[in-house]
């Protein structure tokens, strides 16, 4: 079983502090790696990133209310989209969700915690948008790490509201580009991440062969179900016809 289910202090000590700041702020949601660990059970994290709807609205209420807090110290603020800095001796963070529609959201326990995080399906598609605005070594593993857990037909029914969830300026299609950055995934801090040593990872993960491999199974499989148009993309076609 992967390092989540046992007991690590500093693990545990990440989720007291997500579920503190979500009783000063019932409507907050946790996301990032944090609540991609909780979801597949594939890693630890040791920050805790929440979002809310309304941040541009109400962001001097909410840093006033956050620095009222003991345990809380601001660290970096941008206006009016992020408020950074440690709860309980935990690097979090509180941010402006970038999308129009809210999260859909579910109530997870830990330990005697009650923390809300999106659903596996949400949580998926956060991991998505993060490879095409990131594309860091973590977001690939946390999205195949999810995609194992939900299976084909769940992974497919979560993508298929992409495009529409996440509009591209250029009236580009996001899943498209998902699916060519998941058909040869080429993050940009790959060297110098030791899977092996990263995060209490999942042995399964440690070999950057099967996380690509994944990525490349997961490109077909959703360009075969939901890629419109009679043209594959030429990445897709060439590694579907190995």
């Amino acid at each position: 079983m992967p390092a989540p289910a046992k007991r690590l202090p500093e693990w545990d000590r990440v989720l007291s502090a997500a579920a503190h700041l979500q009783r000063i702020f019932p409507d907050a949601v946790l996301v990032g790696g944090t609540a991609a660990a909780l979801a597949a059970h594939h890693r630890v994290s040791a920050d805790a990133d929440h979002v809310l709807i309304d941040l541009r609205r109400r962001f001097d209420r909410v840093l006033a209310q956050l620095e009222s807090v003991a345990g809380w110290r601001t660290a970096r603020v941008q206006r009016p989209v992020q408020i950074l800095g440690r709860l309980d001796g935990i690097e979090t963070g509180v941010r402006q969700l970038i999308r129009d529609a809210p999260l859909e959201t579910q109530k997870t326990a830990y330990r005697g915690l009650s923390i809300t995080v999106p659903t596996d399906a949400e949580m998926l598609r956060i991991k998505a948008v993060l490879i095409l605005k990131r594309n860091a070594t973590r977001d690939y593993l946390d999205f195949v790490a999810l995609q194992n857990r939900l299976g084909e037909a769940a992974v497919t029914e979560a993508m298929r509201s992409f495009d529409q969830l996440y509009p591209q300026p250029g009236g580009e299609s996001a899943l498209q580009q998902l699916l060519a950055q998941l058909a040869g995934p080429r993050p940009y801090d790959l060297e110098e991440t030791r899977l092996s040593e990263y995060k209490r990872l999942a042995p399964r993960w440690h070999d950057w062969n099967v996380v690509r491999a994944a990525c490349v199974r997961g490109a077909v499989m959703l360009f075969d179900r939901l890629a419109p148009g009679p043209t594959p993309n030429d990445r897709l076609r060439s590694k579907n016809s190995r």
